[in-house]
């Protein structure tokens, strides 16, 4: 294998000698230790995206990027009405909605060539494929931001038309409607309003589910983080059951529903924070996620520095905000009134601050150290 990684950086460097391999080398995949799991995007589950083309989209009146102009269905209804009788007449006309693009890019990646002969794993394919989910990261905290912001506007919306501190003393108090976001079991009764996370309970999903049944829609799919997830295993026998406690107890939760319904779970914990589960309807009442031709990988080569950059051009909106519903696992306020202080702890982190490195290799943290003189 790793002679096979040298071969490859080795094959890396001579396409980029001559025009015609720097038109290949974005069509090329060791041994190394990695650092930490890289998702694809959890978003791409909730609504599959849509490969667009430039004959697919339009040219926008307000910047000077494309958009996709989205149709959406027209309100009908049917009476009872007598022999006769006629129906009122009225004249149909059906929204739209225009869907921007916007530019995810990976950094520049850059790379001496003499450096790059050193090492021992295909340092530029590891970069290629990791930055890909890099990419798709950042899909996920655009989607998150948006499936945040349209909870908080029906919340809004349904209390008077003003953000209202959302926490467990609102509650008590009765000062707050519960509409889009709820708190809870254990967050409505917990002492203080703080950041701290409650273990997920059955009537948490349950509830959570109530939202979407009860506008006309159905259901259909949890999100949730690894860590919120891992609280079912908790479950008692009252929630499970004889058959599915012991199974739990032994192979963990393995089934691909929850409660009748599909979930989500993702690891990425800065973006979808602990103490945040969202549900959805089916994708065709949310919205659209289009990805402009395809994620594009660059590679050049100045002198002896060598440079290589992966981006994409996608477009998302979610077009009907009563479509999801959110509920919340800690009893502090998470509006944008940030009544208990605690927003930057349960909102996405921002872009800069994204990311993990959980070894201590530059710190020397290796077991058994070996100096090297």
């Amino acid at each position: 294998m790793t002679t096979s990684a040298s071969a490859f950086n080795m094959r890396f460097l001579s396409k980029l000698d001559v025009p015609e391999g720097k038109e290949k080398i974005a069509q090329y995949g060791g041994t190394y230790i990695r650092d930490h799991l890289r998702e694809v995007s959890f978003w791409r589950q909730v609504i599959p995206p849509e490969n667009v083309t430039r004959a697919d989209c339009q040219r926008s009146t307000n910047h000077d990027t494309l958009t996709k102009i989205v149709d959406v269905e027209p309100e009908s209804r049917a009476v009872a009405i007598s022999f006769r009788g006629e129906p009122k007449a009225r004249l149909i006309d059906a929204p739209r909605a225009e869907c921007g693009f916007f530019t995810i890019s990976s950094e520049r990646f850059e790379k001496y060539e003499q450096e790059l002969l050193a090492y021992e794993m295909p340092l530029t394919k590891v970069m290629e494929t990791n930055s890909g989910k890099d990419i798709q990261e950042i899909e996920d905290r655009e989607a998150t931001i948006h499936m945040e912001a349209a909870v908080q506007a029906l919340q809004q919306e349904q209390n008077g038309g003003a953000v209202t501190t959302l926490n467990k003393s609102a509650i008590v108090a009765g000062t707050v409607v519960e509409y889009s976001i709820r708190k809870g079991e254990m967050a409505r009764v917990a002492a203080a309003d703080t950041n701290y996370v409650w273990p997920l309970q059955r009537p948490d999903l349950v509830n959570l589910a109530k939202i979407l049944d009860g506008r006309y829609h159905r259901a259909q799919k949890y999100l949730i983080n690894e860590a919120d997830f891992d609280d079912i295993t908790q479950w008692t026998v009252e929630d499970w059951g004889d058959k599915v406690q012991s199974e739990t107890g032994v192979e963990g939760y393995k089934y691909s529903t929850l409660l009748g319904r599909a979930f989500v779970r993702t690891i990425k914990s800065d973006i979808l924070r602990r103490g945040n589960v969202f549900v959805f309807t089916a994708p065709e009442f949310i919205g659209k996620f289009y990805i402009l031709n395809n994620t594009k990988f660059y590679a050049d080569k100045v002198f002896n520095k060598i440079t290589w950059q992966s981006w994409e051009d996608i477009a998302m909106m979610i077009v009907n905000v009563s479509s999801i519903g959110k509920i919340e696992l800690y009893s502090g306020d998470a509006t944008t009134n940030d009544a208990d202080g605690i927003r930057s702890d349960v909102f996405p982190k921002d872009q800069a601050d994204l990311g993990v490195v959980n070894n201590r290799v530059d710190s020397g943290l290796v077991f058994p150290t070996v100096k090297v003189y």
